[in-house]
């Protein structure tokens, strides 16, 4: 075995053990919580739940796989796939921009020697298609607060503003993928401040990442039918995570409306999201309760339901996760034949 592998493996080892710890003391945050939750709530009823989370976690790890084959990146589907589900479930857990998560997905695929700015490149380009969904959801959701709950004039303007921030976030996003111009101007930016702080040159590597984007915006226009599989099961990612939430308020005794189902769960998640804390733990739970009481659910089966939302969402996939780490460890390549 070679010191490469060895340290690839001690690497691995490391994240997974990272990847215990955290998960560990974030599940015995809410552990109490979640067991009160669990108690009171219809187990058969959870099991629909269950599984519309099974369906979210596999559509978003094939549809890593699909962008990832857009750039040509030399790994089978399943394990790609497989790669994908674990790498989400991290994020999910631990919100850090990704840098966990996607950490431990170069670190899974080295085996194949798949290069960091590929790695890096299907990933954003990933997460750009995989948010294109809620975030075209999310004004919607608004708009629908808005007109079936009464809100405070401050909270208006509020909602509004972040509306509109959210509308112009996504028209950035959208030229900085497609636009390889944009992109080259924001990369060489980034690049002349980097040099200027730290008298490091990333213009190499930031080239290389732009021509990876560029070679994954150019397989998607290339493959249509590829690109109509990665929405068709980024829909279905989302619908199922959503249908996950409303199957934990039947489990309780309190079903909801398609319009406050989704209202509920997308602004509950993005403000999970954008607290940056592990697993929006508080925010989101905090964020879903109060939107769905103000559209007419009770205070205490909202919380209860985010809660339940939690266990059932982040807390199975993870246990099931752990079990993917190991099987997923590089192991030695075979040595290259060397032409005589």
């Amino acid at each position: 075995m070679g010191e490469r592998t060895k340290t690839r493996r001690r690497v691995l080892a490391f994240l997974a053990g990272t990847v215990v710890l955290l998960g560990g003391l974030l599940i015995i945050a809410d552990w109490p919580a979640i067991l009160d939750v669990i108690g009171k709530a219809d187990w058969v009823l959870l099991l629909p739940a269950l599984a519309m989370t099974a369906i979210s976690y596999a559509c978003l790890g094939y549809s890593f796989a699909e962008v990832s084959r857009l750039l040509d990146i030399p790994i089978g589907r399943n394990r790609l796939a497989a790669i994908g589900f674990v790498s989400s479930v991290l994020n999910h857990l631990v919100q850090s921009g990704g840098v966990v998560g996607y950490g431990v997905r170069y670190a899974l695929m080295q085996r194949e020697r798949v290069p960091l700015n590929d790695v890096l490149a299907a990933s954003i380009l990933h997460f750009y298609l995989t948010s294109l969904a809620m975030q075209a959801i999310l004004p919607l959701g608004f708009l629908y607060l808005f007109s079936h709950a009464e809100l405070s004039r401050a909270v208006s303007i509020a909602l509004g503003a972040a509306t509109l921030v959210l509308v112009v976030i996504f028209i950035v996003e959208s030229l900085l993928v497609f636009r390889s111009q944009s992109r080259r101007s924001l990369l060489s930016g980034i690049g002349w401040i980097v040099k200027r702080i730290v008298r490091k040159d990333l213009q190499p590597g930031l080239a290389d990442f732009d021509a990876a984007m560029t070679r994954g915006i150019a397989g998607i226009r290339r493959r249509p039918k590829s690109a109509t599989v990665i929405g068709l099961l980024v829909l279905v990612d989302w619908f199922g995570s959503a249908l996950a939430l409303g199957f934990c308020f039947e489990a309780l005794g309190s079903p909801l409306t398609p319009g406050v189902l989704f209202t509920g769960f997308v602004i509950g998640i993005m403000a999970g999201v954008l607290s940056a804390l592990p697993a929006g733990i508080g925010v989101q739970d905090g964020s879903m309760a109060g939107v769905f009481t103000l559209l007419g659910v009770g205070f205490e089966e909202a919380v209860l339901a985010a809660l339940l939302f939690r266990g059932v969402f982040y807390l199975v996939p993870y246990l099931v996760s752990l079990g993917f780490y190991w099987r997923l460890a590089p192991r030695a390549a075979p040595a290259r034949q060397v032409n005589p």
